[in-house]
């Protein structure tokens, strides 16, 4: 993971729906770009990303809700509620239109946001790719997708020691590397008496993972913006072939690869923001 060095404001907004949304800002030229995190992250893993921008965009990370230090209300915790709260997002901080991007949980949150809020949204960059459990939600998928849910309501929150809670992580995430472990325990764990403990609700969690099943072709028929699927050239979540498949649900995508694997904003944050910065110029020209 890059060093991050560029200076980031630190804030808290209540939306108009009550919910009290923890976010990270990159302060930059226009135009606005808003990263959004996987399930379990957390609004500051996006820093490395928002270094190797420089100083391009006006850059914002939100701890989404039952995330970091965000609220944590009752809901149903789909696509649609996240979308729902970004909107909200927008108009509160005085956001009038940005490039959305985001991983897993993020991705499905600017697909519907796309769709619904148009007018807002001058890109989506989906990063890691898109579900094709949200594609071709098939009986095998949906397996997988309920699989994921249950082990994330059955995993550990709490650890007696910082070394406990890293061995944990090296274990549960083989596939992340050393320096991204370590980010991780140190924004997105909370001293609880001796210990620690993850700081987001794992019950909300798993029940936003069950919504991977949810069919969102009918939002990618609907979406008008540019769309990049920034896709890792190492994954094994997302083959070309089907990258290039779920591209043709959109009026206009492309698919664009990033050496890495899957969670490309901590693996190769530079690999990223270039294909961001890409993709980018050429949206907002569109």
């Amino acid at each position: 993971m890059a060093d991050a060095t560029r200076a980031f404001q630190e804030n808290d907004v209540v939306l108009p729906n009550g919910l009290k949304i923890h976010y990270y800002e990159w302060p930059g030229p226009r135009p606005n770009l808003v990263l959004l995190h996987p399930s379990s992250g957390y609004g500051r893993m996006w820093e490395a990303t928002a270094g190797a921008l420089g100083s391009r965009f006006h850059v914002y990370a939100l701890d989404q809700r039952g995330h970091g230090s965000s609220g944590r209300p009752d809901g149903d915790y789909s696509a649609e509620e996240y979308a729902d709260d970004l909107h909200l997002f927008f108009r509160q901080i005085g956001i009038d239109r940005a490039i959305v991007a985001g991983q897993s949980l993020g991705g499905r949150v600017g697909q519907v946001f796309a769709a619904v809020y148009p007018g807002q949204i001058e890109g989506l960059g989906l990063v890691g790719g898109p579900h094709t459990s949200n594609f071709f939600p098939t009986t095998q998928e949906v397996i997988k997708v309920l699989g994921a849910s249950h082990r994330m309501l059955e995993s550990q929150t709490e650890f007696p020691s910082r070394d406990a809670a890293l061995a944990y992580l090296r274990t549960a995430r083989p596939r992340d590397q050393e320096a991204s472990l370590r980010h991780r325990l140190e924004h997105n764990f909370v001293a609880a008496g001796a210990g620690v403990a993850v700081r987001y609700d794992k019950v909300r969690v798993a029940l936003g993972l069950a919504h991977m099943a949810d069919d969102l072709r009918k939002y990618a028929a609907r979406a008008t913006c540019p769309v990049a699927i920034l896709r890792g050239t190492h994954t094994s979540e997302l083959t070309l072939d089907q990258a290039k498949e779920i591209a043709g649900c959109w009026k206009n995508a492309v698919v664009i690869d990033v050496e890495g694997d899957y969670a490309l904003q901590m693996e190769n944050p530079t690999g990223l923001a270039q294909a961001l910065s890409s993709f980018a110029a050429q949206a907002v020209r569109e």
